[in-house]
């Protein structure tokens, strides 16, 4: 992106509204990554990966879903940005996010495993499955949200959505995994399925949306 490129601030302002609760749900990595190192407990352990891959990505899509949240959608309209690269902006933030949340899991993961062994060793045996399912939740529920909630909802009604969208979309990840387990499938079989379902979704996802907003009158 070239200098003063709107892209650019939009993108970046898509952050800057939000940075209040990327900070709440930074202290709960923080929280979780503690309790994990301090007790080597694999189900605090489970919800410090949950928190890390899909904290960041669900502030960014309720901050950027609500169709009058924050001052996203009157800074967003005034400027000089195709509708087309407005939505690949949507999906890049949630992207930009989950990333994000990855490398600031992956220093205090180093952490872990220099203290707890065992847990590193549990890890390595899983650790496609327990990134996989959290990776697919948040490309499913990013699928599931942009087409409609980021023209149908405000502010209050829109996290009430986006929490259904997360409900869903854990259900369906749920699911997968007993299906796996059902058909007995190859261990990085059923993770390759999480994530497989979660890009179709959030491919089919883009192409609506771009659809809905080449027609909307803002």
């Amino acid at each position: 992106m070239v200098k003063n490129n709107p892209l650019k601030g939009l993108l970046m302002y898509s952050f800057y509204s939000s940075k209040g609760n990327l900070s709440i749900v930074l202290l709960i990595i923080l929280a979780f990554g503690a309790g994990a190192l301090i007790s080597g407990n694999n189900f605090v352990f489970d919800m410090f990966l949950f928190a890390t891959i899909g904290g960041f990505p669900y502030i960014i899509i309720i901050s950027m879903g609500g169709k009058d949240a924050s001052l996203w959608e009157k800074f967003r309209v005034s400027m000089p940005v195709k509708r087309k690269n407005l939505v690949a902006l949507f999906y890049l933030s949630v992207i930009l996010a989950t990333i994000a949340g990855l490398l600031i899991g992956a220093v205090i993961l180093g952490i872990i495993f220099v203290v707890h062994e065992d847990i590193m060793h549990n890890v390595i045996k899983a650790a496609f499955g327990q990134l996989a399912y959290p990776i697919g939740v948040v490309l499913l529920m990013t699928g599931l949200v942009f087409p409609i909630g980021s023209t149908k909802f405000g502010q209050t009604r829109g996290e009430a959505f986006f929490t259904v969208c997360l409900l869903i979309a854990a259900g369906a990840m749920v699911f997968i995994s007993a299906l796996g387990n059902i058909l007995y499938l190859p261990p990085v079989v059923t993770p390759l399925l999480t994530v497989g379902v979660g890009v179709v979704a959030l491919a089919i996802s883009y192409h609506i949306t771009n659809g809905i907003y080449a027609k909307m009158d803002f």
